[in-house]
């Protein structure tokens, strides 16, 4: 879930947060309306990132995709539950959400990630005869 703060914030747009299912740009005018339409087309979007090395990413790090920064988490951890370590990230808006791999600078070592689709996990869906019970 996208976090105030972390995912969200004054500097990060629910555009590029990947909420735009939730903002209705063709609505009548409406507080924001118009600092949303000028970042229409954002520049970076959020990406979920699964490490594929050691280590745990967390947030504020730097990301780079060919030695180049690409990017910045916004908040990660371990995942008991997934069994590994995730985070999420903004990264430039050409990075694909899914299959690329990058390198996040954990205190000055790099560790190897790559995007995942997000959300990190889905409930499964119970059987119909079992919602009616």
């Amino acid at each position: 879930m996208p976090l105030y703060g972390h995912e969200l914030s004054d500097s990060i747009t629910p555009l590029e947060a990947g909420l735009a299912s939730f903002v209705k740009l063709d609505k009548p005018d409406f507080i924001g309306r118009e600092a949303l339409l000028a970042h229409a087309s954002p520049e970076r979007h959020r990406v979920g990132l699964k490490v594929t090395s050691r280590g745990i990413i967390r947030e504020h790090q730097d990301i780079y995709a060919d030695g180049k920064p690409v990017g910045i988490t916004t908040s990660g951890t371990f995942c008991p539950f997934l069994a590994g370590a995730f985070a999420m990230a903004l990264v430039n808006a050409d990075i694909p959400s899914e299959g690329a791999r990058l390198e996040v600078d954990v205190r000055g070592r790099r560790v190897e990630a790559e995007t995942v689709p997000l959300p990190f996990y889905k409930r499964p869906k119970k059987p119909a005869s079992a919602q009616t019970k």
